[in-house]
């Protein structure tokens, strides 16, 4: 050892070099496009039916949000829900469109409804 130090002096020691960072912790992944197209979707193939319009516009509304957040890469999962429902649900409400164009246009070429319609306009 060496001789300059005195005899109950232990040695110096240098302090171990410091671990390498990890860096900042990754963000969390953003869902908000992707809830909102499948809330969406599923909201409007549940309206579709009854009330057409909705369906078909929150179908568009939840295609548009589903296909952006993909693209964003959101959760693949909710996104994909949110683009099958909102299809779904524009397909669901033109068929349920055509269904009831179908049925008023059986319901005013009925004979009965004419002969009660006629009934009615004499009766003024």
């Amino acid at each position: 050892m060496s001789e300059n130090l005195p005899e109950n002096t232990p040695p110096a020691y240098t302090a171990p070099p410091a671990a390498p960072g990890y860096g900042a912790a990754p963000a969390p992944e953003s869902k908000g496009l992707a809830l909102s197209s499948m809330i969406v979707g599923i909201v409007s193939l549940v309206l579709a039916w009854p009330i057409s319009i909705v369906g078909i516009i929150g179908g568009i509304v939840a295609l548009i949000l589903g296909i952006i957040g993909r693209k964003k890469g959101q959760s693949k999962g909710m996104t994909l829900t949110g683009i099958i429902t909102g299809a779904l649900a524009i397909v669901l409400a033109v068929i349920a469109m055509i269904v009831v164009a179908m049925i008023i246009g059986a319901a005013l070429s009925d004979p009965e409804l004419q002969q009660q319609l006629q009934e009615l306009e004499n009766a003024q």
